[in-house]
């Protein structure tokens, strides 16, 4: 099978675009292929596909049929890159995108040989917290639920390293059930998130440089906890992805994340 990519990087959250047609059910084993350290490498795998909405520039179909902001800013990028965007122009577009019932509103700025990218996030459907068993110990973390994944959010103070964390992050999803499941590694006094997100229909756990999605997890949370808008950095290894979640009589109405895109490689391989 001929495989057409673009990898680029979504504020360190390394992934890698198909652009050639891959049938759906091949996605997953190719995408494993294409993370493997002797190939292309990278986090995520995601695959261009035609939209079934007129007004969507392209659909984005991720590995494991989740939804990843990060992605959807790295499209954009992508199909701005190839109408040949001027530095300094801005363009706003829409994209389909798994794990979310819409379309994705999207806008690019072309700065030099990157680019940086603002997208509209769906709204969580629910936050809340929950219990959750690691060994013998027992704790609460709160719980965000977005369309396409969910994120739990686990304070420094609880003493749960990585290891734990991709130790327990499948059971853990056996009761959550997302079609992906992120833990934030998360230190309130610098911001700071350490994402590491499981997609069990992928198979895979890894731990990511920069999440888009975790990003505005954290951004609504922190928002309904103090019941007004927040607007803040979410630090992560990869760099900083800026949130904004806004509260309008006390319901969230827009959430948004924006981080910078840069090209890494592209080309053409058989598997």
């Amino acid at each position: 099978m001929k495989i057409d990519y673009v990898k680029l990087s979504p504020t360190g959250n390394i992934t890698v675009l198909v652009t050639s047609p891959v049938p759906r059910e091949k996605q997953a084993a190719v995408a494993a292929r294409l993370l493997a350290p002797d190939c292309v490498g990278g986090e995520q795998v995601g695959y261009l596909e035609a939209p079934t909405d007129p007004r969507a520039g392209a659909r984005l179909q991720m590995m494991g049929g989740e939804f990843c902001g990060n992605a959807a800013m790295a499209l954009g990028a992508l199909l701005c890159r190839r109408d040949g965007l001027a530095d300094g122009q801005l363009r706003s577009l829409r994209l389909e995108v798994s794990g979310n019932g819409g379309t994705v509103p999207c806008a690019i700025l072309r700065d030099g040989d990157d680019w940086l990218g603002t997208v509209r996030m769906p709204l969580p459907t629910s936050i809340e917290q929950i219990d959750l068993i690691a060994g013998e110990a027992m704790f609460r973390a709160p719980l965000v639920r977005m369309p396409g994944i969910a994120h739990l959010i686990i304070p420094a103070g609880i003493g749960l390293g990585e290891a734990e964390v991709r130790q327990y992050l499948p059971q853990w999803n056996t009761a959550i059930g997302a079609d992906a499941l992120g833990a934030l590694l998360w230190n309130a006094p610098s911001r700071f998130i350490n994402p590491i997100v499981y997609v069990p229909s992928a198979g895979t756990l890894v731990r990511e440089h920069g999440c888009g999605s975790g990003s505005a997890a954290v951004g609504c949370w922190l928002a309904a906890a103090a019941g007004k808008t927040c607007e803040m950095p979410v630090n992560q290894p990869g760099g900083t992805i800026l949130v904004r979640a806004a509260i309008l009589n006390g319901k969230l109405t827009v959430l948004s994340i924006n981080g910078r895109v840069k090209l890494i490689d592209e080309g053409t391989l058989e598997l």
